[in-house]
């Protein structure tokens, strides 16, 4: 943010002209639009969306370059096509000048997360525009981006600047175990962070997730996992709604597993009642049928606006399923849905996300190697802003990396 305030010092945007800010995952795009309000005469001059918007804006608006190209198409939904697509594009110069003429400034955030197909855009832009890009290499989660193909290609391209500040939180606790795992260390209990007795029993692991809540002092708590075959969180979290639990008697708390947008699309169109061909009544009657949420109404407001304003009769299955799942992107990509103070979740879903505080549960099954092990506890406890507590399934578990 601070590089960026002093590029709008010494170059500033002319009249049309915005800043892009591109991210990989909603989450990160919310909270870096949050950000780029801090910094100063920016207002109503950046356009903040994840890179795969962005690779969909550039193939859309140059599809008739892309069929003299002879590039295969791609719908709006096949995210590493329509990507590649566009760094093709980009790659073409009259695309790269019509990009840099109305964004001369480029940041990137989350930039370690980008497959090559996205990181191909990244470089036809470079050379254009003025590119700020963030990446933090051990905070990247998929094994087939290592060694990181953007933060290598930084280092030959330009000379990183280190940022060693956390913003994130004070806790000498937290910033210890983050900094020991990131160094292949074992984490130490510290103010902020508690790695627990192993809770080999679900009751047990119940009463520590219990207490934990109990203690909390106020915040929003996320219960993290890395893994969820097996079922023990699951089992934690659904031990923890029926009743007290320990000497204490904690609880009963209620946590809400979050869904991915395939898993809520595909448990609403597991309710609806509709054949593969049906008249509009009959397809509005299987809508309304269904729980009453955002993505739904406006699929039944979507139906309603064929029939007035294209006289439709007839709607197949196959459109309607394929409209409830993009209402249900939409949603998340606004940010929209039910926010509640005790949630669970996986690694991979609270990546970029902060809360107040969290605990995690590790169950015997987490794969990978202990390089790709480490990364996930390093980013679960890192979404901590005050405390942090760490549950394991057994004792054996914590004579090996990430623990040991």
């Amino acid at each position: 943010m601070a590089m960026l305030a002093e590029r709008l010092e010494t170059h500033p945007l002319d009249d049309g002209q915005r800043v892009l800010a591109l991210t990989f995952m909603h989450g990160s795009r919310r909270r870096l639009s949050e950000r780029l309000r801090s910094v100063a005469n920016l207002r109503g001059r950046v356009d903040c969306r994840t890179i795969d918007a962005f690779a969909w804006r550039i193939y859309r608006r140059w599809r008739g370059l892309a069929g003299a190209l002879a590039i295969a198409p791609a719908t709006e939904g096949e995210f590493d096509r329509v990507c590649e697509a566009a760094g093709l594009l980009l790659e073409q110069p009259q695309v790269c000048a019509w990009v840099a003429a109305s964004f001369p400034i480029v940041l990137v955030d989350e930039g370690q997360d980008l497959k090559p197909e996205r990181l191909r855009m990244l470089k036809a832009l470079a050379g254009t525009v003025h590119a700020l890009i963030a990446a933090d290499e051990f905070q990247c989660l998929d094994q087939a981006l290592r060694p990181n193909p953007l933060v290598a290609w930084l280092r030959q391209e330009a000379e990183p600047e280190t940022l060693v500040q956390v913003r994130r939180t004070n806790a000498p606790g937290l910033l210890a175990a983050a900094t020991a795992i990131r160094a292949g260390n074992a984490p130490v209990n510290g103010a902020g962070f508690k790695l627990l007795p192993p809770g080999a029993s679900v009751p047990l692991a119940t009463t520590l997730l219990a207490n934990a809540i109990a203690w909390r002092q106020g915040g929003d708590v996320a219960v993290i996992t890395p893994a969820l075959q097996g079922g023990f969180a699951k089992s934690v979290v659904a031990r923890l709604a029926l009743g007290p639990c320990g000497k204490q008697n904690n609880g009963p708390y209620t946590v809400h597993w979050e869904a991915n947008d395939r898993d809520e699309a595909q448990a609403l169109i597991a309710g609806l009642d509709l054949g593969a061909d049906a008249p509009a009544a009959a397809t509005c009657a299987a809508l309304r049928a269904l729980p009453r949420t955002g993505p739904v109404r406006a699929t039944l407001s979507w139906v309603e606006n064929q029939v007035h304003a294209c006289g439709r009769g007839n709607f197949t299955r196959a459109e309607i399923e394929a409209i409830i799942a993009r209402q249900v992107s939409l949603r998340r990509q606004h940010g929209g849905g039910t926010s509640h103070q005790l949630t669970a979740m996986t690694v991979q879903q609270a990546k970029n996300r902060e809360f107040e505080g969290v605990v995690v549960i590790w169950p015997y099954q987490v794969g990978g190697d202990a390089e790709h092990k480490r990364r996930l506890l390093y980013n679960a406890i890192t979404r901590a802003k005050r405390w942090c507590n760490v549950i394991v399934q057994s004792p054996n578990i914590l004579a090996a990396a990430p623990f040991a």
